[in-house]
Order: C-alpha cells, then structure tokens, then sequence
C-alpha cells in the first residue's frame, strides 16, 4: 500500500487564498518553499501546493521573500585580555 501525506488523509481543502496554511511549508528565513523531505507530503500534493504558493505570491496574498534577516556578527574566536 502507498502512504498517503496529511493533506491526503484529512481531506484538507488547499486554496491560494489560504495564506496561514501555505505558509507553513515556506521558510520563515529565506522564503524558499520546503522540499518533499521535511514536508513528507506526497509527489503531487508537493506540486500543488508549490503552484498555489507562487499563485499566492503572484496575487499578493503572500510575500517573495521574507523578512530581512538582523546580521548580528560573528563570535570571537580568541579572548582578548588587556
């Protein structure tokens, strides 16, 4: 028997509008959609929701990329005492 994703098993109901659902599978940090390996959502619910959120983006209802991030800077390396 093949596993089915969550989508497939709830019945979830997927529309571009749906922005607090689409954004679940978008990186907070980059805005890049994530892959089937962290979704674990089926070949096709993949590509559907992928289509519905670059249709979100082209509609306005989501964003292209997300917020910037803050560079804090990096951690020293070496103590410096004086």
């Amino acid at each position: 028997t093949k596993k089915k994703c969550f989508i497939c098993e709830k019945n979830i109901p997927l529309d571009y509008k749906n922005v607090r659902l689409l954004s679940q599978f978008v990186s907070p940090y980059t805005g890049r959609i994530y892959g089937r390996h962290i979704t674990g959502m089926c070949i096709p619910m993949q590509k559907r929701i992928s289509k519905l959120i670059i249709r979100s983006r082209q509609f306005g209802f989501m964003p292209f990329e997300s917020k910037e991030s803050v560079f804090i800077g990096d951690p020293r390396i070496t103590v410096r005492s004086r």
